[in-house]
């Protein structure tokens, strides 16, 4: 099982997307500072989490979610965010 997820920063209030098989070890490595891109805004919380069959379903919604500000907004919406 796939996952692309969204997560916050506390320190900041950046939303982050990204895709993970293991959700659990991928937020702790993005609070820990092992993810470059994520690093300097530790800590992070889940805001937003859909699950895929398929990598590859997984790395398109990814896609689509970080080329598209409007596709972003509304999937967010659907957690409440």
């Amino acid at each position: 099982m796939y996952r692309v997820y969204a997560i916050v920063s506390e320190k900041t209030g950046r939303i982050y997307i990204g895709q993970t098989n293991n959700i659990t070890k991928r937020i702790e490595r993005h609070n820990r500072g092992y993810v470059k891109s994520t690093s300097k805004d530790a800590p992070w919380h889940i805001i937003a989490m859909e699950s895929f069959d398929t990598r590859e379903d997984a790395r398109w919604c990814e896609h689509k979610l970080k080329k598209s500000k409007g596709r972003r907004v509304r999937w967010l919406k659907q957690f409440h965010i």
